[in-house]
């Protein structure tokens, strides 16, 4: 595609900067009212022609003002579009929030989530790459009617809401020769490695296997070297830009967490990512996705980003994420 001059990037971002608040057409007098008194309504409109021509605008009614397509996003996204300094409200309450208790790594990322849903008003996704989880304990509690509490403590968290059960009758010796066995079979390992442990059980723990099986479950589902946590994932009904079908297959996709991995992760060394569009988002056809990588000690660990129309702030969101990528670094280090 042709290299814009000058005047039509200036003319293509105010259409943008203009269609984000209004999210109406932008017309030649909108532009020279709000952005360039100093140019001719004629020029304006000739422009505007030439960037309709070449797919960065639309025109909806003949009589209506132009709004931006995918690809006008995108350079705007990448090029053309200034950062928004963080008000000293956000600063404020990102900071509040990270300074709340925080038990493990866990806690970390689900507080950056948050934040950034609550700062930006979009869906939030944080991503957490981590091949380095040793179990260090794990210990089963009996309580009532055949059942007991799994506390499983990691050097990066502390999982304690997870349930297996119980043969009937049983008493405490039973629980105590459970946790000798639960420990020689996970203490210090890897939960990479806990795929081939099979050929780890011998016959001596026949009558335990349940357990053993229910405990290895409880930490291949809750435990895992790529974990992936999300907020504000209603928050696509508070825009009108799509339909009410589009916005349940997006609640239902979110939810169940598929394809997310692969929508923020990068293959290279990327800062920051922009995808729009269908063809770039998958499933997320009228939306965008701009994540941000953060690192720990050089290294690469996470990425954390956003979810939202196509008409987002995208200044807005490259700070917030910019300045929490920041505080992750920090407080994971």
């Amino acid at each position: 595609m042709a290299e814009l001059s000058k005047r039509k990037k200036e003319i293509l971002k105010a259409v943008i900067d203009d269609f984000i608040v209004t999210a109406t057409p932008v017309s030649s007098q909108d532009i020279k009212d709000n952005h360039m008194p100093d140019v001719s309504s004629a020029t304006i409109r000739s422009e505007l022609v030439a960037l309709e021509e070449m797919g960065y605008l639309s025109q909806p009614h003949v009589s209506a003002g132009r709004v931006p397509s995918n690809i006008a996003y995108k350079l705007y996204a990448n090029e053309l579009m200034q950062n928004k300094p963080l008000t000293k409200k956000d600063l404020s309450l990102i900071r509040e929030q990270f300074e709340d208790k925080i038990l493990d790594i866990g806690d970390v990322i689900k507080k950056a989530a948050k934040i950034i849903s609550d700062i930006t008003n979009y869906t939030s996704v944080v991503l957490l790459k981590d091949d380095d989880i040793v179990i260090r304990n794990v210990k089963i509690v009996g309580l009532i009617e055949n059942t007991a509490l799994v506390i499983i403590i990691t050097n990066k968290q502390v999982l304690k809401d997870s349930f297996v059960t119980l043969p009937k009758g049983f008493d405490q010796g039973y629980i105590d020769t459970a946790n000798d066995l639960l420990n020689d079979m996970f203490t210090g390992r890897n939960v990479n490695e806990l795929g081939d442990i099979d050929f780890l059980i011998e016959n001596e723990i026949i009558g335990f296997r349940a357990i053993f099986d229910g405990v290895l479950e409880i930490i291949k589902n809750n435990i895992k070297p790529e974990n992936i946590v999300t907020d504000g994932e209603y928050k696509i009904l508070d825009y009108p830009d799509g339909d009410r079908d589009s916005a349940k297959r997006f609640i239902s996709t979110i939810k169940q967490r598929d394809g997310l991995n692969d929508l923020i992760k990068e293959n290279d060394d990327i800062e920051f990512s922009v995808k729009i569009g269908k063809d770039e988002a998958g499933d997320f056809d009228n939306c965008a996705v701009v994540s941000a990588k953060y690192t720990l000690g050089g290294k690469e660990v996470g990425r954390a980003g956003v979810i939202g129309p196509v008409r987002m702030d995208y200044g807005r969101v490259y700070s917030v994420l910019n300045y929490v990528c920041k505080m992750l670094d920090k407080l994971l280090g």
